[in-house]
């Protein structure tokens, strides 16, 4: 889960989104007037999509998982929580079918306050929450990476655990390979991993290398320390991180 920057909307989908919401908002049954509409809404659903469809750190495919090719516009917090945001553009998320449909589905944890302990990639930094282990797992850092791990099944499914340790290999690998060759690596050498499966693995990767935390890793110190000279080049390709 990698941060997204939300881009404003094209003012013909924004009135659509409001014109929508005041039915709702107008409506003595909110959440039923608000599935309805929503299951009409085919040409609003595909506008949405075509516009998260170019917000992808990796392009196409899912903002949660990023394994999966993005087919849903899910709604971050679900209809039957609050029906009032269902065209609201800040609550739509690019899914995979997966995570929308049969992991999270209408799960929505909150803290006692009510705040979301899901993370929201257009929101909030994945790596500030979790952290990838050389195996492929998830391991939490906070309570709400906890609960994103469960709540998207993040390690539940064998094969991105399995994808995600062949991605930090394989990163490892590239940057093993740039020590051997230059003295230090630029933003054009890194940006083809964006467009790689490798991409959330490299972005784990990079928050690694700010943190200090390759070593422990099985990353050579020799390694891990060139990295942590290239954390400028690490930046412009995660711009939207906190490294």
């Amino acid at each position: 889960m990698i941060p997204i920057a939300r881009r404003p909307l094209p003012a013909s989908i924004s009135a659509q989104l409001a014109a929508r919401t005041a039915t709702i908002v107008a409506s003595a049954h909110p959440p039923r007037t608000a599935r309805a509409s929503w299951n009409s809404a085919k040409t609003t659903r595909q506008q949405l999509k075509g516009q998260l469809l170019g917000m992808c750190a990796r392009p196409s495919f899912c903002m949660y998982c990023y394994e999966s090719r993005g087919t849903d516009v899910d709604h971050f917090v679900p209809i039957v929580r609050d029906p009032v945001r269902t065209f609201e553009w800040n609550n739509h998320i690019l899914a995979c079918g997966y995570c929308n449909q049969q992991a999270k589905k209408e799960r929505f944890p909150t803290d006692s306050a009510g705040h979301p302990l899901l993370l929201d990639p257009s929101v909030d930094d994945s790596a500030d929450h979790m952290t990838l282990a050389s195996t492929g797992l998830f391991l939490d850092l906070t309570p709400r990476g906890r609960e994103t791990i469960d709540v998207l099944g993040l390690n539940a499914r064998s094969e991105l655990v399995e994808a995600r340790y062949r991605s930090w290999r394989g990163v490892v690998r590239v940057f093993a390979q740039a020590a051997r060759d230059k003295p230090a690596v630029d933003a054009d050498d890194l940006e083809d991993l964006r467009f790689l499966p490798v991409v959330d693995a490299f972005h784990h990767f990079a928050h690694d290398a700010a943190a200090g935390r390759l070593v422990h890793k099985a990353v050579a110190p020799e390694l891990a320390g060139y990295a942590s000279r290239n954390l400028s080049a690490l930046r412009s390709v995660f711009p939207d991180c906190r490294l």
